[in-house]
């Protein structure tokens, strides 16, 4: 199977694992899904849901640079590994992106802290697999396509910004501990 096709397999599936995850867990969950935002402040929840679709855009165009593009094509991190060291963060990400809500509601069942210690764990892996993407694609050489490339980059720096700053830290540090 091409690279290509693998990738955008890949992306399929975990992107209907994401986002079909995410909408059995709130529909499964009525009674606790407003409790997900957490101890997050009532003027930033906007904003932060905002930037949840602008970053979405961003991972998109990134995908779409990598995958129709020249992307996997390019050696990471300075040439120092091809496109598969890539695909291995990229199934990491959209795992970990696809399983921390379900986690999250088990926890706020349960309050125990081997469920907290897991989210927390999926919600850093999980910024730390799309930052570290985004490093490899910004350290890549030979590139051909340098807008694409800028913009791609640009894309998984938003993306990784929410996954990192506003997931796994602010959300996690506002959200309110049952243990």
């Amino acid at each position: 199977m091409r690279v290509q096709t693998q990738f955008l397999l890949i992306n399929i599936i975990g992107g209907i694992a994401v986002l079909g995850g995410y909408a059995i867990a709130l529909i499964n969950n009525p009674e606790t899904r407003n409790e997900l935002w957490g101890g997050v402040p009532e003027n930033l929840r906007l904003w932060i849901t905002t930037f949840m679709f602008i970053s979405a855009f961003g991972y998109c165009f990134a995908m779409y640079y990598l995958i129709f593009d020249e992307g996997l094509s390019l050696n990471f991190f300075w040439g120092k590994f091809d496109y598969k060291f890539i695909k291995v963060l990229l199934i990491v990400f959209l795992t970990t992106a696809a399983l921390w809500i379900h986690t999250t509601f088990l926890y706020m069942e349960s309050g125990s802290k081997f469920h907290w210690s897991l989210v927390q764990f999926e919600l850093w892996l999980t910024g730390a697999s799309v930052f570290l993407i985004m490093i490899g694609l910004a350290s890549a050489t030979e590139v051909k396509n340098s807008n694409l490339h800028f913009y791609s980059i640009l894309g998984l720096s938003a993306i990784s910004f929410h996954c990192l700053i506003l997931d796994a830290f602010l959300w996690l540090n506002k959200f309110p501990l049952k243990h």
